[in-house]
Order: C-alpha cells, then structure tokens, then sequence
C-alpha cells in the first residue's frame, strides 16, 4: 500500500491534502479537505500547511487504505473524502452504546 501513493501536496487554497494513487487501471487523485483532518486526526484549527502535510503522512496508510476502498477504479474526477470516510465500525459500535446508555438512563430516571 505504500507504494501506491504517488505524490501528495496542499492545493493553492490551503484546504486539506490532494493526493494522488496508484489504483487498478490507472491514478485516481483525491482530496481530503482540512476539516476532515481535524475531525478525523485532531488537526488544531488554523494550522499550517506543513502541518497538514505532516499530518497526512503520518496517518498516511490509514488514509490510502480509506481512500482506495472508497474509490479502487481510477476516474477522471477528484474523489473526496469526509470524516464520515473515516469512521470505523468501532467507533459505530461505541456510539450506538453511548446512545443507548443515555437513552435507558433517561428512562430510568423518569
């Protein structure tokens, strides 16, 4: 997986990372904008392009394995990725059972 990514720089607007992969029948290239990387990977707010960059690759192999399941053909356009891209069926699980705690304690309580 790790060789699959081709380059990867921040675009002119600074939002996120643009990044390009190896995928089957070509490169598909993708943008992962900075809000997500602040939701996904505790980005502080306002931080440089370096540090996005920094950010990228150190999380790297989890975004290229998000991003080449999200999209593992190549086409033509940019493919997005968002926060809901990363959330894990873990994170799901412990969201449902926050959830339903709550909810059965609020039942509890009335």
């Amino acid at each position: 997986m790790g060789s699959a990514l081709v380059w990867a720089a921040i675009p002119h607007n600074s939002d996120g990372v643009v990044f390009q992969v190896r995928v089957v029948r070509g490169l598909q290239r993708f943008h992962i904008p900075r809000q997500a990387l602040e939701e996904a990977f505790d980005l502080t707010p306002h931080a440089s392009d370096a540090r996005q960059l920094e950010l990228f690759y150190q999380h790297k192999a989890h975004i290229l394995s998000r991003a080449m399941r999200k999209r593992p053909m190549a086409g033509a356009d940019t493919a997005a990725l968002q926060t809901a891209d990363f959330a894990t069926l873990e994170d799901a699980g412990q969201s449902a059972t926050a959830s339903l705690s709550a909810t059965q304690g609020y039942l509890a309580s009335n």
